[in-house]
């Protein structure tokens, strides 16, 4: 089976690998000059779950863990979980204490 992934993305990539893995041939069209299009290295390429612990859903946590694990079992050796780093101006400072009160592991 031929499958077109349009956009090469967090999740276009993320679709793709697991349709490859399935036997699929895929091809891209990404509309950026390079893979990704920059998306990936904004939000859309953040994982923490943990970070939503402070104000999200046991919903949204589940979900963010299970998708952790899953990039981890995608892609040994390549992928590893060592935290997460929260950084915040002086100015927020009040702010970053409230987050780290809400959350657990952190220093």
């Amino acid at each position: 089976m031929r499958i077109l992934v349009k956009g090469a993305g967090v999740a276009g990539l993320t679709v793709a690998h697991e349709l490859a893995r399935r036997g699929a041939e895929v091809f891209f069209v990404e509309k950026n000059p390079s893979i990704g299009g920059e998306a990936s290295w904004r939000a859309g390429g953040m994982l923490a779950p943990f970070c939503e612990r402070e104000s999200g859903q046991q919903a949204v946590i589940a979900l963010g863990q299970g998708a952790a694990a899953w990039w981890e079992a995608a892609l040994p050796g390549l992928v590893a979980f060592n935290g997460t780093l929260v950084v915040a101006t002086p100015r927020d400072t009040a702010e970053l204490r409230r987050f780290a009160a809400r959350t657990r592991g952190y220093s």
